[in-house]
């Protein structure tokens, strides 16, 4: 049996080599599954939407050939559920564009007949000035990261 930090990186990896089954393995397929993309959309709810959306990806002009923790990785974990957070570099292609791609990451992750499955995916960037007001961190404090 792998541990939740193992199905998440399993995950990455399977991105990583193109082999949906791998990724599909790593998630559940259940209906409860709720995914927040990094792309246009806002979220994909159930197994088979999850599923349908992989096989998307894989089609687009889009790809991910590595990653590395910047933050993390952080587990917390109990009989039934866990969390993998941190922040992740992924080294990106794009359109045949290489870049760099920084993200905020957050699997739950499920045991679910023995396995851990991820249930959740949530993958975001800070937002420049969500508020409308600038940045409400004091000037000269310390940041927390």
């Amino acid at each position: 049996m792998t541990t939740p930090l193992g199905t998440a990186e399993a995950m990455l990896t399977a991105v990583i080599e193109r082999r949906l089954d791998g990724v599909l393995e790593t998630f559940s397929p259940a209906d409860d599954a709720y995914v927040f993309v990094e792309g246009p959309r806002w979220t994909t709810h159930g197994g088979d939407r999850i599923k349908a959306g992989w096989e998307a990806y894989f089609k687009a002009p889009i790809r991910i050939d590595g990653f590395r923790w910047v933050e993390g990785p952080f587990v917390w974990e109990s009989d039934t559920l866990a969390q993998v957070v941190g922040v992740i570099d992924y080294d990106i292609m794009g359109d045949g564009k290489a870049g760099r791609l920084r993200m905020r990451m957050t699997w739950l992750v499920r045991r679910e007949n023995g396995r851990w499955r991820i249930v959740h995916e949530h993958g975001s960037q800070p937002l420049k000035d969500p508020y409308g007001a600038g940045d409400w961190w004091p000037e000269g404090a310390t940041p927390i990261s």
